[in-house]
């Protein structure tokens, strides 16, 4: 800035100039340091008319988006949370690393949770299927682990004693879902949860029984702006499922196929990608309570 434009600047327009550089330098520090590690553990309790008996009352936790890495951003954090709760079963819905070097910084924190995240299963996301990215590292690892990680198959896993039904889909915002696939050992007439890494994988659905959908991808947006919201959705086959609960004609409408009695949830998830930050849209542990809903 010249000294000729320095003197027209007058003292009361450099307290608002620097009030707006305190003001960004304080927005920037909240959304780096501060919100990444404010875990919000929401509880949900979820009613089903066709839920088996044996299931009533268990609780499922998801764990979607932790994008661990090998620099810590806010994984200590995630841990704390995950280790306050108590879940019958915890699922890795997709994006477990950011970067490849994120392989075996994950398994370091996944082994360090020990039983605080077991039983588990899990499905990929985008962030294992980067080109730059070894996935076959990724599952070599998580099988000496013996994690379940659900490719386009279905696996009964037990919970309560109970052999639930999971279908688990692969990453449908890298074209890696396949739901025939998916759904080809599914028994029809059993209650179904369906793990996808991304909502853009609720539009694949031709009919199949599903009634309780995971999935996560968005971030709730990652970055939500006061009165306008979502600056980014990152879906490509759907819009409009972002963050929350989507039901009936709603969730239909938005994913463009017949989605029967499914109830679908789309977590903020927990980490952060490229851009490590987050704004009013803080990280999500969510946990699900399943009911058996009376027909009556």
């Amino acid at each position: 800035m010249s000294s000729s434009l320095l003197t027209f600047v007058t003292p009361a327009q450099w307290t608002l100039i620097l009030s707006a550089l305190i003001g960004i330098i304080g927005l920037l520090y909240y959304s780096i340091k501060i919100e990444p590690r404010k875990i919000d553990i929401s509880r949900h309790d979820v009613y089903f008319e066709s839920l088996p008996h044996a299931l009533e009352g268990a609780v499922i936790c998801q764990v979607a988006d932790v994008h661990i890495t090998a620099w810590e951003r806010n994984a200590a954090a995630i841990a704390r949370a995950i280790e306050s709760v108590h879940a019958d079963l915890y699922v890795l819905t997709g994006d477990q690393i950011y970067l490849d070097s994120g392989t075996l910084a994950f398994c370091k924190w996944f082994d360090a949770l020990g039983e605080n995240i077991q039983p588990a299963v899990a499905i990929l996301g985008n962030a294992e299927n980067k080109p730059y990215v070894r996935r076959d590292h990724f599952e070599e690892e998580i099988a000496k682990r013996n994690l379940p990680l659900l490719n386009n198959r279905t696996a009964k896993i037990i919970v309560r004693g109970y052999p639930m039904q999971i279908v688990g889909s692969d990453d449908p915002h890298t074209n890696h879902s396949d739901m025939n696939k998916a759904f080809e050992d599914a028994e029809p007439d059993e209650w179904t949860l369906l793990l996808t890494h991304s909502p853009d994988g609720v539009a694949e659905l031709r009919g199949e029984r599903v009634d309780l959908i995971l999935c996560g991808h968005t971030h709730g947006g990652q970055i939500r702006i006061p009165l306008i919201g979502s600056i980014a959705q990152n879906t490509k086959k759907v819009r409009g499922l972002v963050n929350g609960w989507y039901t009936g004609a709603e969730l239909s409408r938005k994913a463009k196929v017949e989605t029967g009695n499914a109830k679908l949830y789309v977590s903020r998830g927990l980490g952060m990608s490229r851009a490590a930050l987050r704004f009013n849209s803080p990280p999500e542990l969510a946990l699900f309570t399943l009911h058996r809903k009376s027909s009556n």
